[in-house]
């Protein structure tokens, strides 16, 4: 049984299927060997796309963090405003009494001098 030529390979070199059959088996395994160059082109392309979508999320969280900052700040420097000029207007309002006394002294004061005077003169 084993001397049948279907248990024995003798030559292998030679092809035992027809021509054209053998020609369109050497274009699928060409074929198949791009497939594998593409589908790993693929999954390097697809890998580095993830990676770049991490980088853009990274940057978009850095990017709202800055902005949370600049609207604390920009917050803070408001109420720092309103300070301001409260403590602005406190000062307006206490230059306006502090003029109303010396006017009121320096009334006074002449009132005061007429007043002696005429005593004195009369």
């Amino acid at each position: 049984m084993l001397s049948l030529s279907s248990f024995s390979q003798a030559d292998t070199t030679k092809i035992l299927l027809p021509t054209k059959t053998a020609r369109l088996v050497a274009q699928d395994l060409i074929r198949y060997d791009g497939c594998k160059q593409e589908l790993k082109l693929t999954q390097e392309k697809v890998i580095k796309l993830e990676q770049r979508e991490v980088q853009k999320d990274t940057i978009i969280k850095l990017l709202n963090d800055k902005d949370d900052n600049n609207k604390y700040i920009i917050h803070q420097q408001e109420l720092q405003i309103d300070q301001y000029e409260k403590l602005s207007d406190d000062l307006h309002k206490e230059l306006k009494q502090q003029r109303t006394k010396s006017f009121l002294w320096k009334l006074g004061t002449g009132i005061g001098i007429i007043a002696s005077s005429f005593l004195l003169l009369q």
